[in-house]
């Protein structure tokens, strides 16, 4: 039996931190949309800018699945967070 399992993160913060967050993490969406095709792709993320809200949609087979893919997602975008507090005293990112 094959289940479809959905998760939904929606992230807000200032607008221009968002969108570096999001670009910072938009080439890892890419290269999961070319291996879409290929048999062993078991989760599928999408993601959407709008404003100062980044959505992250996952989806799988089984919850096992989904869980790992978002493990991953969140990592990246704590990662992606990070370091942007890092480098944020020497621009105007959080201004």
């Amino acid at each position: 039996m094959i289940m479809n399992v959905e998760a939904k993160f929606v992230f807000q913060d200032k607008e221009a931190i968002i969108k570096t967050i999001y670009e910072s993490i938009r080439e890892e969406e890419e290269v999961g949309r070319e291996r879409e095709n290929e048999d062993k792709r078991r989760s599928f993320v999408d993601t959407a800018l709008n404003g100062n809200e980044l959505t992250v949609h996952i989806r799988g087979e089984d919850i096992v699945i989904v869980r790992a893919a978002a493990n991953t997602w969140l990592r990246l975008l704590k990662i992606a967070e990070e370091m942007i507090a890092a480098v944020g005293e020497y621009g105007n990112l959080d201004k």
